[in-house]
């Protein structure tokens, strides 16, 4: 870890949503969670979707950016669930900022405000059974630091995603560990885990969907902060993937 960091490991089962692991020194503390506040993003899309609230014409068509590796990609012509795939794989924040937009003047009418957008994804979080205070989600790509989540809490959220009826082309939309876009390069390898990295000067996280040893499905979040500019080897998160897979995870008491 950096000096001086606040962090948090968090792992749940996702049968049944008991808690495996909690570890860290700010298990209670609202981090920055970087780009993984897409995963918020890309439910809350797919949520309106899934209920007919919002066309899926409504999304795309728009959100040119470029990928953390700097390639430029664009959104114009792809359906949704590419779009959330190519914006998520790659993490492309221009393309996130467009759904966060376009959620907001769906949701309340033009003209496109962040604030709108804040207000669309408060009332989507709203839907699941989360603590007060726990999630603040002021963007759709995670680069404000006004963003703000405890582990736990994301956690829970994505064990609830886990059983939306949405849940399998969200899962999709995630690139898969040490094989693609932003995670290609973590250190492990394996296909059956899909994840969502996170990195800003100051804060490194992972998230997403992975399994054990016994193949028993896990959610799991991991959020690193620290005071000035650090960055993650990428070897440690390759070695928490290989504790999630190989390791002794015991139930958290």
């Amino acid at each position: 870890m950096p000096k001086g960091a606040r962090w948090a490991l968090v792992v749940l089962d996702r049968e049944n949503g008991r808690e495996r692991l909690a570890w860290g020194n700010s298990l209670a503390t609202p981090l920055v969670p970087g780009s993984v506040a897409k995963l918020v993003t890309t439910g809350a899309v797919l949520d309106a979707v899934e209920k007919g609230e919002i066309a899926p014409e409504a999304f795309v068509g728009a959100g040119t950016g470029r990928g953390k590796r700097g390639k430029a990609f664009a959104g114009a012509g792809l359906r949704l669930d590419r779009y959330l795939r190519q914006m998520n794989v790659h993490s492309v924040n221009r393309m996130a900022e467009h759904l966060f937009q376009r959620l907001g003047e769906e949701r309340f009418g033009p003209p496109v405000t962040p604030v709108k957008g804040a207000r669309a994804i408060a009332l989507y979080l709203a839907g699941f059974d989360l603590p007060a205070g726990g999630l603040t989600v002021v963007d759709g790509s995670g680069l404000s630091r006004q963003n703000r989540v405890t582990a736990r809490v994301m956690a829970g959220y994505l064990e609830q995603v886990s059983r939306r009826p949405w849940f399998p082309r969200f899962l999709a939309t995630l690139p898969r560990a040490g094989v693609e876009g932003t995670v290609r390069d973590l250190g492990y390898v394996n296909r059956r885990f899909r994840i969502k990295s996170g990195r800003l000067d100051d804060a490194f996280s992972l998230a997403g969907f992975a399994s054990d040893r016994d193949g028993r499905e896990v959610v799991f979040v991991f959020l690193v902060n620290f005071p000035g500019k650090a960055t993650d080897r990428r070897h440690s998160r390759g070695y928490l993937l290989r504790l999630l897979a190989e390791g002794d995870v015991h139930f958290s008491k």
